[in-house]
């Protein structure tokens, strides 16, 4: 976190490290989770686990690492 300023949002390389720790085990278990409900349709599969994954990524996941992001950055 060396370089930015108190209080700043995370640099694009925090972020995408956020966003890989947040995916990494969202894209493990939803698909298998929805295909319990389509066995046999592979694209409803992936399209309904991507309808899923993202907004729990980009209204929940995301904006939790940012706020930890910057309580970690004003504690140092």
């Amino acid at each position: 976190m060396s370089g930015e300023q108190k209080g700043s949002p995370p640099n694009k390389h925090w972020v995408a490290l956020y966003t890989f720790i947040i995916l990494l085990p969202l894209v493990y278990w939803i698909p298998p989770w929805v295909s319990l409900f389509f066995p046999e349709e592979p694209l409803a599969i992936t399209v309904l686990s991507v309808a899923v994954i993202v907004p729990i990524v980009s209204y929940l996941g995301l904006p939790l690492a940012i706020k930890g992001h910057k309580f970690i950055q004003r504690a140092l």
